[in-house]
């Protein structure tokens, strides 16, 4: 069923004074408590969401009044909203839920709006939860049998979580005893965390199973531990770094460094016996000890000596002596691809001066594993400065494809945040456009200097049958299934399969199938890397990265590319173009016109990046040209022309008419592009978007409505709730009013829309 625009015919009021929001909020919320006192079901389960998200005076009363509603769904709604407002007054109904209601989801946000409130009187009840299942409670006993799930795990693990909240050490031996129940589900994980909040006697409690044999408890007990400050837990902490297991080790260390990284005790890990560990203590703290890294870069395991180096490039400030200077010199020709990169970023940090010379020789030795070059390249790009700029410019048509497309990237890095232009390494990679790099005539291929990465022999696409590829020579051709030895009819075969001498007659249905047969083509591997071709790949990256740098210089000489006859190297400038132009506008009428006469010949992937980048353009004829594409067959298009539009600030009924397009990322432009342009009728434009496609933009349009007229929009729509001709959209309104009206807009939970499929 659509929903058309007459279903707002009588919706037009006075607007309502923007001054007033809170009158018009306490109006909302009146409308909404009516829907969940005497709605449909559905209509319930969203307005009691609403109000849980728009709150109020009125908001609260009826809310707990919906804790009594017939429909479980409604009531759990109800129960969810009054833990979003955390309001005292529902403490009392809140509990009384928890006891009598048998539906388990209540019984969940119950527990949570109870803790929020920090309501004392419940921790008893919390405690026998934890216990099992109270016989004073009541419970759903034939939940498990319906719907194949016991909530019970849920509601124990949610009654543990709500005694931390409510601090309430006396349940610690309560827990405790759940956890050690072997009958019982598996809530370690969430029990832990939850003792670690209550003081000293779950703190305890803790440390009491960091004695325990399983690895697993002490792994999550330290772990839980570690994640506190309390002085209590200091001596369990100590305890778990030094447990026996690794793996309780890692795990508490790990823990305690989210938190609290410069904790010294862990500097002792770094000395630790377990590779493992070791290494991830340097990756974890080592900044933190950095007198301590340069022993770290003689470590025997190779994961080690990594994570010092990797430690030592992040620390800009560390003085570099002879000594480590000479390590870092060393490192650099370890035999470990992963050593000699991490040293040579490292080197390139703490003595960048003295590093260039080593760089640059390891960056040239092709001899070298490609993980220690580009490291090299790295390094080199860290320092930056001239040297190390014509460094990165040489290897620009290095034969390894990883070292040249990073050495162009940090090429557009460098250039861009140099304050000069032009400057060498932007003017490298315009030389690169323009296509310095181009094939020697004296090169093989027709002058192609050719990097191509052919598949492997066993990648390589297997020839077909004789029977598959026409061939005549059917002798020549050795049966390569037991369907082709049949085909061929061979006394081998006839014997084999015990057929009789005439052979076999094929039905019609057989000849059908083999027919089909014969089409199939068998499959084929694909390259790991693509064919490329030296020359066209620089031009072709250099085009890419070009968009970072924002200069009316380079977009002329990226438009003057749209004209060359590589099709990648095109859509690569359109690309950068429109990059370009989100943050250089208007563009030079030049590249404005270069544009134009693109978009005349482009195909459809490159006409959107070209409409992109017009759309940075000042020009009077672009606007015109714009609306010719709103009607082209393509969505995609489409939308990139509302965008384009919306950005040079021709908004107008063309647009409006696409709210109804059939696409529905453009309808979705189109709505942003006209709350964008704002004006008088903005607003009832959105509202009656709101509820066409069967309200499929309703939350969108709410959304777009906040920034434009809250006050009005919101009257529009209490106007349709108060329309019972009009019930068939008041989910739409209602869910509309929540994002209009919620001082912190989020999506809407999903259980409308479980009411919906129920």
């Amino acid at each position: 069923m659509i929903i058309h625009r007459n279903d707002l015919q009588n919706s037009d009021q006075a607007p309502v004074s923007q001054s007033m929001p809170d009158g018009m909020r306490d109006e909302v919320c009146r409308v909404l408590s009516g829907i969940l006192g005497a709605g449909v079901d559905v209509h319930r389960c969203i307005a009691a969401q609403a109000l849980g998200r728009i709150g109020g005076e009125g908001a609260v009363q009826s809310l707990i009044a919906a804790l009594l509603d017939e429909d479980e769904d409604v009531r759990t709604d109800a129960a969810e909203a009054l833990s979003n407002l955390a309001d005292p007054r529902a403490g009392q109904q809140i509990l009384e839920n928890l006891l009598g209601d048998p539906c388990a989801e209540v019984k969940l946000a119950a527990i949570e709006t109870l803790a929020k409130l920090g309501e004392a009187q419940v921790i008893p009840w919390l405690r026998r939860m934890v216990k099992g299942r109270d016989e004073e409670i009541v419970w759903d006993e034939d939940e498990f049998y319906s719907s194949g799930w016991d909530d019970w795990v849920d509601i124990q693990i949610k009654a543990v979580n709500g005694l931390a909240d409510l601090n309430a050490s006396e349940a610690v031996p309560d827990i405790v005893a759940a956890i050690w129940d072997e009958n019982a589900q598996d809530m370690t994980e969430a029990a832990f965390k939850a003792l670690a909040r209550m003081g000293r006697p779950g703190i305890e409690a803790l440390a009491g199973i960091l004695d325990d044999d399983s690895t697993r408890l002490r792994r999550r007990a330290g772990a839980a531990l570690a994640a506190i400050d309390a002085d209590e837990a200091a001596g369990p902490v100590n305890r778990a770094l030094a447990d026996p297991s690794a793996t309780v080790r890692l795990a508490t260390m790990r823990a305690r460094a989210a938190r609290f990284p410069d904790d010294r005790r862990l500097a002792a890990r770094l000395e630790d016996h377990d590779t493992e560990v070791r290494a991830e203590a340097v990756a974890l703290c080592g900044r933190y000890h950095p007198d301590r890294l340069p022993a770290l870069l003689d470590d025997a395991a190779v994961e080690v000596r990594v994570a010092a180096l990797t430690a030592l490039a992040g620390l800009s400030d560390f003085p570099a002596d002879e000594m480590l200077t000479a390590t870092l010199r060393t490192k650099l020709g370890d035999d470990t691809a992963a050593v000699a990169a991490s040293a040579a970023r490292a080197f390139a940090t703490v003595a960048p001066q003295a590093a260039v010379a080593d760089l640059t020789g390891l960056l040239n030795d092709t001899g070298r594993p490609l993980d220690a070059r580009r490291g090299a390249l790295q390094g080199l790009a860290l320092i930056g400065g001239q040297a190390a700029i014509a460094v990165l410019i040489s290897v620009m048509d290095d034969a390894a494809r990883p070292i040249r497309l990073e050495a162009m990237s940090a090429l557009a890095r460098l250039a861009q945040a140099d304050a000069i232009w032009p400057n060498a390494a932007g003017e490298a990679l315009l030389a690169a456009l323009r296509g310095k790099y181009l094939p020697e005539r004296s090169d093989p291929g027709d002058g192609e200097t050719a990097v191509a990465l052919a598949a492997p022999d066993s990648e390589r696409e297997e020839p077909l049958p004789a029977m598959f590829s026409g061939a005549e020579d059917e002798d020549a051709a050795f049966p390569m299934s037991t369907l082709n030895a049949i085909l061929n009819d061979t006394p081998e075969a006839r014997e084999i399969l015990d057929l009789p001498d005439e052979g076999v007659e094929l039905t019609p249905s057989d000849m059908e199938r083999l027919a089909l047969a014969k089409r199939i083509r068998p499959k084929t591997r694909m390259p790991v890397q693509a064919e490329v071709v030296l020359h066209e790949d620089i031009r072709r990256f250099a085009a890419r990265v070009l968009g970072d740098l924002i200069h009316g210089d380079v977009a002329w000489e990226l438009a003057v590319a749209l004209m060359g006859a590589d099709a990648e190297v095109r859509m690569a400038a359109a690309d950068s173009l429109a990059r370009i132009g989100a943050h250089l506008s208007p563009l030079p009428h030049a590249v404005a016109e270069a544009l134009v006469a693109a978009v005349e010949t482009a195909n459809r992937d490159l006409k959107l990046l070209l409409i992109r980048a017009l759309a940075a353009c000042a020009d009077e004829s672009i606007g015109a040209m714009m609306v010719a594409h709103l009607t082209d067959g393509d969505p995609f298009v489409r939308r990139e022309a509302v965008c384009a539009l919306s950005r040079v600030g021709r908004v107008g009924g063309e647009i409006e008419t696409l709210l109804d397009d059939p696409d529905p990322a453009v309808r979705q432009s189109a709505a942003e592009a006209i709350a964008s342009a704002g004006g008088g009728e903005a607003v009832k434009l959105l509202v009656q978007f709101a509820f066409s496609f069967e309200g499929y933009h309703g939350r969108l349009a709410a959304r777009l409505l906040r920034d434009l007229d809250t006050p009005r929009a919101s009257a529009l729509f209490v106007d349709v709730l108060r329309d019972p001709e009009r019930k068939r959209i008041w989910s739409v309104a209602i869910e509309a009013l929540a994002e209009l009206n919620c001082s912190r807009p989020t999506l809407m939970t999903e259980v409308a829309g479980r009411v919906r499929q129920g």
